[in-house]
């Protein structure tokens, strides 16, 4: 399968993965021009929401990116007893990177309180406010994230 991110995001949300969409994907949905190349999501990783990102995965060959050569399958890593705050995982549809906490903004938890919900393949998707993501572009050093940044505060000011 070629990288498609909208077919990874259709499949964890009819296999009701309970996520924050956060990163490039949130991003252009709140207007940005940049299109992205992986698929960034936040959530609790609880043994319960493992085993829901392990079945709506197997399909898609998931394994840890982060050691390529070591192919391990995330259908056997973590273990249950593992205590897990981020997934960095390559599948057959692209890149996914599962967070637990964003950088200025907090937890799974207080990026609900500010998503938004947007119709995405017949479901209600959850994206990370605007505001939240500017927070979130703010505290990264990287380049891409400030030119991102700028173009969010200018849809941020077109809207007010």
């Amino acid at each position: 399968m070629d990288k498609d991110l909208n077919y990874l995001i259709k499949t964890l949300l009819e296999n009701d993965v309970e996520f924050v969409l956060i990163g490039g994907f949130a991003s252009v949905i709140h207007g940005s021009n940049h299109v992205t190349q992986d698929l960034d999501i936040c959530a609790i990783l609880s043994q319960n929401q493992l085993l829901k990102l392990r079945k709506a995965l197997e399909d898609l060959h998931p394994v840890h990116r982060m050691n390529l050569k070591a192919n391990v399958s995330f259908n056997e890593r973590p273990l249950p007893d593992e205590e897990v705050h981020n997934l960095y995982l390559q599948t057959d549809a692209g890149i996914l990177d599962v967070l637990s906490h964003v950088t200025a903004v907090g937890s799974f938890d207080d990026l609900k309180k500010n998503a938004i919900s947007v119709p995405l393949f017949g479901k209600n998707c959850l994206v990370m406010s605007l505001d939240d993501l500017i927070k979130s572009k703010e505290a990264m050093p990287r380049m891409k994230d400030k030119i991102v940044l700028d173009e969010l505060l200018k849809i941020k000011k077109l809207k007010e």
